[in-house]
C-alpha cells in the first residue's frame, strides 16, 4: 500500500511541476511569438521572390537567344527556301554551331515546319514525326498550343550528363505560317548545379512543376519527371505553414505555365519553443512509464506486446503499406495488367470525428462498405491513419459508380464523409506517379468541402 501511495505521489508531483513549468514558458514568449511570427511570413515572402527572380534569370539567357533566332531574317529565309538536304544540312550545321559557341549552349537546334527535318550543330539528326514516334508529339502540340515559347527538358536514358533543357521559341513568318522551332539548349547538369547552389545559399528546397504536380527541375536528377506533388497547388502564391515555423509556397510562373515550389523546415524562435513544449511532454510520459514499470514489477505483473503481423493492419486486418511495396513496388512500376484504377480515400474532418465518435467504428465502418461494394472485384489497403487506396480490376466509369455509392452510403449514415480520388492506372507511369494522380484528386476534394468523387 505504502510504495502503491508513493508512486501517485511521485506521478502527481512531476505533473503539477511539468504543467508549471509550461505555463510559465507560454506566457512569457507569447508576445515575441507573435511578433517573430509576422516577420518570418514577411522575410520568407521576400525570398521566395529572390529566389524566382535568379531562377528566372538564368533560364531568360535561352529566352534571348531563341527569340534571336527566330528573328534572324537568314534563317527565316532559310525555312521558306529549304532545298537539297545534304546542302542545307552543311549550312544549318555552320549556323547552329556558330549559336552553341558564341553563346556557351552544350547543343544548338532548329526544327522546320515544311520538311520536318531536325537541323543540329553536330548533323541533321533526323526527319520529325508525330504519328510514328511519341517522342515527336510536342512539335505537334507546340505548333498548335500558338504560345510563343516553352521549355521542354529531355531526361537521356543515358544518364544526367547527356540530359538537355531546350529553350524552344516558335517561328512564324509574315503572314502568321508557322515556320519552325529554334531551340538552344542548357545542359541539364548545369540548371541542376545552379538550383543546388541556390538551396544551399537559402537553406530551402526549391522545384519546378507543371500544372498537374510534375517535377520538371529539381536538385536530384532522380527526381526529374519521376516524381508529383500530391497536394494542390494554386494560381498566383500560395503560402503555407509547415510544422513549427516551417512553409511551403508555390509561385506560377504564367510565361512558362510552371510552378515554383519553394519549401523550409524553418529556424526561428518558435522552433524552440515549440520543442520546449514537446520535450516537456516527452519527459513527462517517459516519467510515467517508469513509474508504471515500478508499480507494475511491485505486483508481479508482466506487460506482453505482441507485434501485429508486418504486412496486415492490427485494427481492419488488411493489407497495408508494407504489403503494397513488397508485392508491386510502390517506387517501381505495376508488374501486373489486373488492376485497371487507383483510388484514395479518406475520411473528412477526422479529427473532428474522432473526438466525437469512436475513431476505431469509424475507420472500421468505411472498410466495411467499400468492401461491399467491391466485392472481389480489387483489393482495399490502408495506407496510413483514415487515408486507404482501392486498386479495381474494372474500367474507371465503373469504378466511377462504385466510389460515387461509396460515398452515397457513407452520408447517409448521417456521422461522416469520405473524399475519394480516382484515376485509370497508366503503365508507363510509375506506381507513385499513378498513386499522386489519384492523391491530388482526393485533396482537391477535400478543398471544396470533402463529400465527393474526383477522377480523371
Amino acid at each position: 500500500m505504502f510504495k502503491k501511495s508513493m508512486t501517485v505521489v511521485s506521478s502527481l508531483v512531476i505533473l503539477v511541476n511539468l504543467i508549471f513549468l509550461c505555463i510559465f514558458f507560454f506566457f512569457t514568449t507569447k508576445i515575441s511569438e507573435n511578433f517573430v511570427e509576422r516577420k518570418v511570413f514577411e522575410s520568407n515572402k521576400i525570398l521566395c521572390d529572390a529566389i524566382c527572380t535568379k531562377l528566372l534569370a538564368k533560364l531568360d539567357a535561352s529566352i534571348v537567344t531563341s527569340r534571336m533566332m527566330a528573328q534572324d531574317s537568314f534563317l527565316l529565309d532559310f525555312l521558306r527556301n529549304e532545298g537539297e538536304m545534304k546542302h542545307d544540312e552543311e549550312v544549318m550545321k555552320e549556323y547552329l554551331s556558330r549559336i552553341k559557341d558564341e553563346f556557351g549552349y552544350s547543343q544548338a537546334t532548329l526544327i522546320s515546319a515544311k520538311t520536318h527535318r531536325y537541323y543540329r550543330d553536330d548533323e541533321m539528326h533526323k526527319i520529325v514525326n508525330p504519328q510514328g514516334d511519341s517522342h515527336d508529339l510536342w512539335f505537334n502540340q507546340f505548333e498548335q498550343s500558338k504560345i510563343e515559347y516553352a521549355f521542354n527538358i529531355y531526361r537521356s536514358p543515358s544518364g544526367l550528363e547527356y540530359s538537355s533543357l531546350y529553350s524552344n521559341f516558335r517561328i512564324d513568318d509574315d503572314d502568321g505560317s508557322f515556320l519552325g522551332v529554334a531551340s538552344p539548349a542548357f545542359a541539364l547538369e548545369g540548371i541542376i548545379s545552379f538550383i543546388a547552389e541556390l538551396e544551399k545559399t537559402y537553406n530551402v528546397k526549391i522545384n519546378t512543376t507543371d500544372a498537374s504536380g510534375m517535377v520538371l527541375l529539381d536538385s536530384d536528377y532522380s527526381q526529374i519527371a519521376t516524381s508529383s506533388f500530391a497536394y494542390l497547388i494554386e494560381d498566383g502564391l500560395s503560402y503555407r505553414k509547415k510544422g513549427f515555423s516551417g512553409f511551403v509556397a508555390s509561385q506560377y510562373i504564367p510565361n512558362l505555365d510552371w510552378y515554383l515550389v519553394i519549401r523550409s523546415d524553418g529556424d526561428d524562435i518558435k522552433d524552440r519553443s515549440q520543442l520546449f513544449y514537446l520535450v516537456s511532454i516527452l519527459l513527462f510520459a517517459l516519467d510515467l512509464l517508469v513509474l508504471f514499470s515500478v508499480r507494475t514489477a511491485f505486483h508481479g505483473k508482466k506487460e506482453i506486446l505482441l507485434e501485429p503481423k508486418e504486412n496486415i493492419d492490427s485494427l481492419t486486418g488488411l493489407a497495408n503499406r508494407n504489403y503494397f511495396k513488397e508485392q508491386l513496388g510502390e517506387r517501381g512500376y505495376f508488374n501486373t495488367t489486373t488492376y485497371k484504377c487507383i483510388a484514395v480515400f479518406d475520411i473528412d474532418y477526422f479529427k473532428e470525428a474522432n473526438d466525437n465518435l469512436n475513431g476505431d467504428e469509424a475507420l472500421l465502418s468505411v472498410v466495411k462498405t467499400m468492401s461491399a461494394l467491391l466485392s472481389n472485384n480489387g483489393v482495399i489497403l490502408r495506407w496510413g491513419g483514415d487515408e486507404f487506396v482501392v486498386l479495381f480490376e474494372m474500367g474507371i466509369e465503373k469504378a466511377y459508380k462504385i466510389c460515387k455509392e461509396f460515398c452515397k452510403k457513407i452520408e447517409d449514415g448521417k456521422m461522416i464523409t469520405v473524399s475519394v480520388g480516382l484515376t485509370a492506372i497508366n503503365l508507363f507511369d510509375n506506381i507513385k506517379t499513378n498513386y499522386h494522380r489519384a492523391a491530388r484528386y482526393c485533396y482537391q476534394v477535400k478543398e471544396i468541402g470533402g463529400n465527393g468523387v474526383k477522377k480523371d
